[in-house]
């Protein structure tokens, strides 16, 4: 069995105009688009590891975090420098009431963006389908 690596993040949602917008990121290295999110660091908590990544990677430490949203997958990496383990990443839920945030070394872009760009933007099915998930419950806790 492959060795298991977790990182969390959250689902970031701003509502402006009554609509959510979610924060998304590009990879400076790879330029695929994600939440942000990152590792675990040793004795560190899923929850705990999504908000210290958000401060780190945006700069927003206003979080209200929806406590009944918690989702996970995972799938198996192969790296040359890593090589095979299976990745584990937990998303939680969180809102914020400004749309300001800083963005990190690690990425080249970042903006809020509507559920339908986010569906066109992201590139696996697991993590949209997260996000849609997002939607939903915020769509029906109005």
């Amino acid at each position: 069995m492959p060795q298991v690596r977790e990182a969390a993040g959250f689902v970031l949602a701003c509502v402006a105009d009554g609509e959510p917008r979610y924060l998304l990121l590009r990879s400076a290295n790879h330029q695929t688009w994600g939440a942000p999110k990152g590792h675990l660091e040793p004795g560190e908590t899923p929850l705990q590891a999504a908000v210290r990544e958000t401060l780190e990677e945006t700069g927003i430490d206003d979080l209200d975090v929806i406590t009944d949203f918690h989702r996970e997958f995972s799938y198996e990496v192969t790296g040359r420098s890593r090589g095979s383990y299976l990745k584990r990443v937990h998303y939680f839920l969180a809102l914020t009431p400004k749309a300001l945030h800083v963005q990190s070394d690690e990425h080249d872009k970042s903006a809020w963006y509507t559920l339908a760009e986010v569906s066109e933007m992201l590139e696996y099915p697991q993590i949209k389908q997260v996000f849609r998930e997002a939607d939903a419950l915020l769509r029906k806790r109005r």
